[in-house]
């Protein structure tokens, strides 16, 4: 195999010395580099921080806040006092305790009243002359039979029966304390108890001769013919 060029051509056995001429070169550069900045900054007489300078002397004057004047004093309220002579004279004087004039004072005397206690005279239920009606029972039912309505709701339910009213009578004859003794249905039971209040007075009933209150009972039927 043939060379194709010669050996002063190749220039291979020379290439750590041109590295090493060009490293010292790079480094002489570099020092250089360094020398020129820093007799800049020298010159210039401040420090750079992040690609600016700050003077070494310059100081940031604050003003301080100034405080208020104190209030006035207050002015106390001076009150004159007007001083009255104590030389007067007061004539002296004698209280008599023990007064010559008679004094008469009336006794008051507290009388209680006497509250009399109402007593409610006795119901009797068996006596030995009984009420009556006047007339007679006879004119008593033909009483009942004239003024005794027979409630519709009562016909048209079929409703009968018979219903036992009781009353009181008293001495002068009226009667008093209605009730139902014994119920057939509401509607009826209003219907006798509205008649007998319509009865007149009775003859009262007597005990040992004397007219007395007697409790007392009527029928009233109710009968569909």
């Amino acid at each position: 195999m043939e060379l194709k060029k010669s050996v002063k051509a190749d220039l291979e056995w020379r290439k750590p010395t041109f590295l090493q001429i060009g490293l010292v070169v790079s480094l002489l550069t570099v020092y250089l580099a360094f020398e020129l900045i820093g007799s800049r900054e020298k010159s210039d007489g401040g420090l750079a921080v992040a690609g600016q300078f700050l003077d070494d002397e310059k100081v940031i004057q604050t003003e301080q806040p100034k405080e208020p004047p104190p209030p006035p004093p207050q002015q106390m309220a001076v009150s004159l006092i007007e001083i009255v002579a104590d030389d007067i004279k007061l004539e002296d004087f004698t209280v008599d305790a023990e007064s010559s004039t008679d004094l008469v004072v009336d006794e008051v005397v507290y009388v209680e009243a006497a509250v009399e206690e109402v007593k409610e005279a006795e119901i009797f239920v068996i006596v030995e002359v009984l009420p009556e009606y006047p007339g007679g029972d006879e004119a008593r039912i033909k009483f009942m039979k004239e003024n005794l309505v027979y409630p519709k709701w009562a016909r048209e339910a079929q409703l009968e029966g018979r219903v036992m009213v009781g009353f009181v009578v008293e001495p002068d004859g009226r009667l008093t304390n209605f009730s139902i003794v014994r119920s057939v249905a509401p509607v009826l039971d209003e219907e006798a108890l509205r008649v007998a209040k319509m009865m007149p007075r009775w003859v009262p009933g007597k005990q040992r001769g004397k007219a007395v209150r007697v409790q007392f009972q009527i029928p009233i039927t109710f009968t569909l013919n």
